[in-house]
């Protein structure tokens, strides 16, 4: 008798691993793939080169990210830092990583090597805009890091019209730079990011404070309700601007000058991000 029940329970146990193996396949199998390609365009006298992730059944309307990286990182450092990759790979988003002159951009006034080199970095954005999207059919997003968000910032200011929005994570705009229409606007921000100071009177290396970029942006865009969300130890403030536009403030009370990952019930940059560009409420991260 216990010979028999023994038989019995391990014949359910290979039924249930074979039930659970099939839902697995299964799933992958309805995963579509991803495929990442590299594409030149020719600004000026140079010739400038860009990273397409796309998963293969990507939705004609899925938006684009446009992720500018931070100072003295590559692609592929970029790709592990924004934690964005799932959203492509579930088919959600399509990311586009503009590769950067010596791992700078120049913000008319700022950074680095291609500051220095006198780096056409504008026109390279203006460039690659219609080329990842002829015709505007699909919404676009800037997002940039740290010197990459000053890039962001630089194209706000200039351009508001050639993106439907940007994401400027850890980064202040370079002097005189002001966003003269609405437009969607989601910025991070760390109490504790030695670059970027939180309020006036803090140390930091750049200026203005956090405090005081938005409440520049919320005069610049017309914004006037205000609505205050707290998901761990990151508070969420929402304003409704003029033409139907949104400005977002992800504070995060530490993480210094990191792009924020996810931390327990305290939500990643990337999940704000995807929140904030899909006009979605906030979601686990696809798996």
């Amino acid at each position: 008798m216990t010979r028999r029940l023994a038989l019995a329970l391990a014949f359910l146990v290979v039924i249930g691993v074979a039930v659970f193996a099939s839902v697995q396949i299964m799933s992958a199998v309805e995963r579509p793939s991803t495929t990442t390609s590299t594409h030149s365009i020719k600004v000026g006298s140079l010739t400038r080169q860009y990273e397409v992730i796309a998963a293969s059944s990507l939705p004609e309307s899925a938006p684009i990210l446009v992720v500018l990286s931070g100072a003295a990182a590559t692609t592929s450092d970029e790709i592990t830092r924004d934690r964005l990759m799932p959203y492509a790979t579930a088919g959600k988003v399509e990311l586009v990583y503009p590769m950067a002159i010596e791992e700078s951009w120049n913000a008319i006034g700022c950074c680095d090597g291609a500051a220095k080199l006198n780096i056409d970095d504008v026109g390279f954005m203006k460039a690659l805009v219609p080329a990842i999207d002829p015709g505007r059919a699909r919404p676009i997003y800037i997002v940039g890091y740290s010197v990459g968000g000053r890039l962001a910032y630089r194209l706000a200011c200039t351009d508001p019209t050639l993106v439907d929005g940007m994401v400027a994570v850890k980064a202040d705009p370079m002097p005189g730079c002001v966003v003269t229409q609405p437009m969607n606007v989601m910025v991070f921000s760390s109490m504790d990011d030695k670059y970027v100071p939180y309020k006036p009177g803090e140390k930091g290396l750049e200026t203005p404070a956090a405090t005081v970029q938005i409440a520049r942006l919320q005069t610049d865009l017309k914004c006037a309700a205000k609505t205050v969300a707290r998901h761990g130890t990151m508070t969420l403030s929402t304003w409704s601007c003029a033409d139907g536009k949104t400005l977002e403030w992800a504070l995060y009370q530490s993480g210094g000058h990191d792009f924020p990952a996810p931390d327990g019930d305290t939500p990643g940059a990337n999940q704000l991000i995807w929140s904030f560009v899909a006009k979605t409420a906030l979601a686990p991260v696809p798996r």
